[in-house]
């Protein structure tokens, strides 16, 4: 088994940045988090061994996504109590 991170990187829109002119102040990386939470390592393994126990194609989960929220973070504030949703969208299947 390879040693899989707990979120699902999703692609940066340079090409938008671009078009815009936009320049991103520092690096950022988009991304969807399965697991959000403190632990170490080895939590970390017993999370994974225990979603794999579960199921164990949990690596090849295809699912629609029909709505997304947006959500300003504070990465020091681990109770997320600060967190601060900016938008929620509702996605439209592109035929």
């Amino acid at each position: 088994m390879t040693y899989r991170c707990a979120f699902q990187v999703v692609e940066a829109s340079d090409h938008c940045c671009r078009h815009f002119g936009y320049v991103r102040p520092s690096a950022y990386m988009p991304h969807l988090s399965l697991l959000y939470a403190d632990i170490t390592d080895e939590e970390k393994k017993r999370v994974e061994e225990r979603a794999y126990a579960l199921d164990e194609t949990i690596s090849n989960l295809d699912f629609p996504i029909a709505r997304l929220a947006l959500y300003k973070s504070d990465t020091q504030d681990k109770s997320l109590k600060s967190w601060a949703k900016v938008d929620e969208f509702d996605l439209h299947q592109i035929s």
